[in-house]
């Protein structure tokens, strides 16, 4: 990567070592123009704590905060311009954030508060991409976004959630991505590629499963799982089709749903215990409805 200037370079290593800490350590690296970065490590009692900071650039913004944390990572790298990197940790243990950027006017921002062994990774590419992963009183959870391309937006929220896992992958132009987790051992998976993509993951109960993947133009999918034990998938190749699977009651259900083509527009909504509905449409403005 080729740069005009290099105008300032700033290395900074901090090391916190007051009589209740242990093991505070703040690296941070800045290479540009205009580059601004901060770091708060403010727990006295904390230990193992490391956060690194590594910016190349033009007017890149860094932050990281860690409070109460025991063995907590954070690594921020950004190369490029007009990136803004913020990553806070609190009240956990052995979480670990990561956020990588290049290319322009990024944003990424990862929140931990009273989880235990979390992990969440941003990583972009490209321009104009938002990432954004909230992890809040939960246990073991897993986050992990990556956004190629062009105006991206990603959201994972996992709130008093336990043993979930939530994956984003983006590529193309203008897609967007949010993923929603309540309750107990959720998975959820939204793969995009193309262009003007939507897709809505909700999971609240125990145990669901939720996978969505689209590669076209304006493909809309939402899955929404209450309940325990089901599971939903939708897949979308072709342009403006929209999916939608609604899973309550007792659980256990299979959903389906599978669109080539345009303007196909697929609904199920299951109710019950243990039901089965497969969808499949091809062709051009086909209609389908199941409910059970």
């Amino acid at each position: 990567m080729k740069y005009l200037a290099h105008i300032s370079t700033v290395a900074m290593l901090a090391v916190s070592g007051a009589a209740m800490a242990d093991t505070n350590t703040a690296l941070l690296t800045q290479t540009g123009v205009g580059n601004t970065a901060s770091v708060d490590q403010t727990d006295a009692a904390a230990m193992g704590n490391t956060v690194h900071q590594t910016q190349t650039g033009f007017f890149n913004q860094a932050h990281a905060t860690q409070v109460g944390e025991t063995g907590s990572v954070i690594y921020q790298t950004q190369e490029g311009s007009l990136n803004d990197a913020y990553a806070l940790q609190s009240y956990g243990a052995d979480n670990f954030s990561d956020i990588q950027q290049q290319g322009f006017a990024n944003k990424a921002n990862t929140m931990q508060i009273g989880s235990f062994n979390s992990s969440a990774v941003i990583s972009q590419q490209g321009t104009s991409n938002n990432a954004r992963i909230d992890q809040v009183a939960g246990t073991d959870n897993t986050a992990i976004i990556q956004q190629n391309g062009l105006v991206h937006n990603a959201y994972i929220g996992q709130f008093f959630s336990a043993d979930s896992a939530a994956y984003v992958y983006q590529e193309g132009i203008g897609n967007d991505a949010a993923i929603l987790q309540g309750g107990v051992g959720h998975t959820a998976t939204v793969n995009q590629a193309g262009a003007g993509n939507n897709a809505t993951v909700t999971q609240v109960g125990f145990y669901n499963d939720a996978v969505v993947t689209q590669n076209g133009f304006g493909n809309d999918a939402y899955i929404t799982q209450f309940g325990l034990y089901s599971s939903a998938t939708i897949t979308q190749d072709g342009s403006l089709n929209h999916a939608s699977i609604l899973q309550q009651g007792l659980g256990g259900h299979n959903a389906m749903i599978s669109q080539s083509g345009s303007l196909n527009n697929a609904m199920v909504i299951q109710n019950g215990l243990s039901e089965t509905a497969i969808i499949t449409q091809v062709g051009v403005g086909n209609l389908a409805v199941i409910l059970q």
